[in-house]
């Protein structure tokens, strides 16, 4: 088993979201009125090579973000994240540096569709995609442009397979889902982030990887439990201490989506 880091553009948020708020009104007001953004941060989606099949988790961003009309004006979208790609940083051209083509991807798994985790979805049309339901359900709604996603930026050919957990328990994760048949490649519910937010638990042998999407910026907020999050939530609360909880338990190799320190941890195997 083999997971490649894939770097597609960079991101950045309010500093907040980075270090905490004391509560909701500062980050309302931080949001609003000051411009204290953190650091230009990575986006990563991630190549599974499992030697039979290449399985992706997410597809990262896209440069249309750069294109009239493909973001929305005003709000607060562009007060809350801005975002840097070229074309030759999509998921399409990193792959090719790999030696692969995108027609060599077999599945996607998308911990949640906000754009940086999507915008690629274009270049594999020929894929088996899996979202979490409820993260599909709020995504293709009406409220959904209020909440970050952009259905209208989806191609039409859309239809990913929309996932309920029926599976065994997974530590203190009570259901999962197997997207491998040996369970060795399986998906948990982590919402906060997002309604639907779901990580990937990759076993191989005696390491565990924890591919965590948004749940956290990086280790360190792990480790204070500091949810990604514009808006503090219990959900999200809860859901961060479940997880530091099982990646200490299980001695994981957490891969958060936004951590420049992802690739070295990657190559050192350091687990929590």
């Amino acid at each position: 088993m083999e997971i490649i880091p894939i770097q597609t553009g960079t991101v950045r948020c309010k500093q907040f979201q980075l270090t905490g708020a004391s509560n909701n009104l500062s980050r309302l007001y931080q949001i609003l009125f000051t411009q204290k953004w953190g650091e230009w941060m990575p986006i990563y989606c991630w190549l599974i090579n499992t030697g039979n099949e290449l399985i992706l988790v997410d597809t990262g961003e896209t440069a249309k973000i750069n294109k009239e009309g493909y973001l929305p004006k005003g709000g607060l979208y562009h007060k809350v994240v801005q975002t840097r790609i070229k074309e030759e940083d999509e998921v399409d051209r990193q792959l090719l540096k790999l030696g692969f083509q995108t027609k060599d991807i077999n599945k996607i798994i998308f911990t949640h569709l906000h754009g940086d985790h999507i915008g690629g979805v274009e270049h594999f049309s020929h894929c088996e995609m899996f979202v979490s339901k409820a993260e599909y359900a709020l995504a293709s709604s009406k409220k959904g442009s209020s909440n970050g996603y952009f259905k209208k930026n989806w191609p039409d050919w859309f239809k990913p397979k929309l996932i309920e957990y029926e599976d065994q328990a997974e530590g203190v994760f009570s259901k999962s889902y197997h997207v491998s048949i040996d369970g060795s490649i399986m998906l948990v519910p982590t919402p906060g982030h997002s309604v639907g937010h779901q990580s990937v638990i990759i076993k191989d042998k005696a390491l565990t990887y924890f591919v965590a999407g948004d749940l956290t910026y990086n280790i360190e907020t792990l480790k204070a439990e500091i949810p990604d999050v514009i808006l503090s939530n219990e959900e999200s609360k809860e859901t961060v201490q479940k997880v530091h909880s099982y990646v200490k338990t299980e001695k994981c190799i957490y891969l958060s989506s936004h951590d420049w320190n992802s690739p070295e941890i990657l190559s050192k195997k350091s687990t929590i």
